[in-house]
């Protein structure tokens, strides 16, 4: 089941979906086999909130999920990207802030050449993508010529929750 505040986002899931919050899940205690919240806990000012309401949603012996990219993620680009201060829920320190709520976590890490940029033009769209300005992707991508291979990091972080 998706979960957004976004009608759009949601208008694209493919099955059942509710609008709701993460810090405010729409679910009784203790009801839900499983949360998955992917990409997601970067975007919020104090991500426990979303990992302790995950946590209450969750029935004794459930599987919290989150997925995040590390704050080394696509060192290719470190010099054309802005720099801008660590998220507040990125590979670093996810398994900690989950470790708050869940005693038993396990973390999962990738760190391997996995998106290939095959010309100019890819490098600039994924650079809008990461939120430069078309002018400003144009000359990065000059800048860091294409083919371009990137080495993407980062995190699944699975806790459990006691049975």
């Amino acid at each position: 089941m998706g979960l957004d505040l976004s009608a759009t986002m949601l208008s694209a899931v493919p099955g059942p979906c509710v609008r709701g919050d993460a810090i405010h899940l729409p679910f009784r205690s203790g009801s839900l086999g499983s949360v998955a919240a992917l990409y997601v806990l970067y975007h919020l000012a104090d991500p426990r909130e979303a990992i302790a309401e995950s946590y209450r949603v969750l029935r004794p012996g459930g599987l919290f999920v989150a997925a995040t990219p590390s704050r080394y993620n696509d060192p290719e680009l470190a010099d054309v990207l802005p720099t801008s201060p660590p998220s507040t829920f990125d590979a670093e320190i996810a398994p900690s802030l989950v470790r708050e709520f869940f005693q038993n976590i396990e973390v999962e890490s990738w760190d391997a050449p996995l998106i290939h940029l095959p010309h100019v033009t890819a490098v600039v769209t994924y650079l809008i993508g990461r939120g430069l300005k078309a002018t400003e992707a144009e000359a990065a991508a000059r800048r860091v010529g294409a083919p371009l291979t990137l080495t993407k990091r980062g995190s699944l972080i699975y806790g459990y929750k006691a049975a």
